[in-house]
């Protein structure tokens, strides 16, 4: 095969090197382009005009997203809802009005202008752009935080019935607990789908509990006894009396040694405990978004995703087994493990 390159390799470049796609996502849900267009087809003029947005800086925008299948521009300057489009609108099915805003966040994008350094160093891109952690940004950042819970939140809702369909032995166990488990999404999609189990507990930092405890959808569980929450690190400890630790889209926030000792500390409170981690693997054949996501965990927090066999040996030096790993309907795979002497 030629190495030369060709045209249409510097254009393959060019392309890659404008990343503009995520931003002008973010723009066209803050500004509900695809909730004016629900009714059809909308010139460029109105468009600007009900959004308030400069008209020539709006199209460009939406001709980006055209491009990427989001929007159709059926006529020039004019443009109509695509499948794509509409998961922009809130409150639909399967929604990504508050991802697609939370992907194109200041901090985030200020964290990826600082790439090279994480990429140098295996440090936090995110803390050489603000001198803490992203954790510590978020405590001090309230309305951050809370859009960082509600993106994940939302995520939750989008992938989640998928994934706890994909592990029918949630409903084997009488107690689950879900570290990191956010404002409570997750858990309460396990706890509906399997009515057998008796109780779940949340597990998280107390202002994020808080934000759990004010959610409405979740007080029947709560009333009905089969809710509660923890707050607390859990790096310093955990729920006891639990069959079973679940987490997701968590453990890659950590390096080994946080990870080894989180593990250490369900060992210890609930001996007998399984561990099923809903999370990403590298794997041959994995998508685009998996090493996009490998990436984003790596400039914001220094994490990383890890192999089947990585997370064996982190398992093994916690006193746990990796007995499976579960594929879903989703990207996500179940990780097993059950304690051993």
């Amino acid at each position: 095969m030629s190495t030369e390159p060709t045209i249409e390799d510097v254009h393959a470049l060019l392309d890659l090197m404008f990343p503009t796609s995520g931003q002008c996502l973010g723009i066209a849900a803050e500004l509900r382009v695809a909730d004016l267009l629900a009714d059809g087809p909308l010139g460029i003029a109105e468009l600007a005009d009900k959004t308030g947005a400069h008209q020539h800086a709006l199209q460009s925008a939406l001709q980006i997203l055209n491009e990427d299948g989001i929007f159709d521009e059926v006529e020039p300057g004019v443009f109509a809802n695509t499948p794509r489009s509409t998961l922009l609108r809130k409150g639909v099915p399967n929604s990504q009005f508050i991802m697609s805003q939370f992907a194109a966040s200041e901090w985030l994008w200020r964290s990826y202008a600082k790439t090279s350094h994480s990429v140098k160093t295996g440090k936090a891109a995110f803390e050489e752009a603000y001198g803490m952690t992203l954790w510590a940004y978020m405590g001090q950042n309230p309305t951050a935080g809370r859009d960082f819970n509600m993106a994940m939140n939302e995520f939750s809702q989008t992938l989640g019935p998928s994934i706890v369909a994909g592990y029918p032995e949630f409903g084997e166990a009488d107690v689950i607990s879900d570290l990191g488990g956010g404002t409570g999404t997750y858990l309460a999609n396990i706890l509906s789908a399997y009515p057998t189990v008796k109780r779940g507990v949340l597990a998280d930092l107390p202002p994020v509990i808080e934000q759990a405890k004010a959610r409405p959808d979740l007080a029947p569980l709560v009333e009905g006894n089969r809710l509660e929450f923890h707050p607390g690190d859990f790096f310093e400890s955990v729920p006891s009396g639990v069959d079973l630790y679940v987490c997701k889209q968590i453990t890659h926030s950590w390096n080994d040694e946080k990870l080894l000792s989180v593990l250490k500390n369900c060992r210890a409170a609930s001996p007998n405990a399984k561990i099923a981690a809903a999370e990403l693997l590298l794997r041959p054949g994995i998508g685009r978004f998996v090493k996009y996501f490998d990436i984003m965990m790596l400039v914001t927090m220094a994490g990383f995703l890890r192999t089947e066999e990585q997370y064996a040996e982190v398992f093994a030096q916690a006193g746990y087994k990796l007995t499976r790993v579960v594929p879903t309907e989703t990207a996500f795979s179940i990780i097993e493990a059950v304690p051993v002497d």
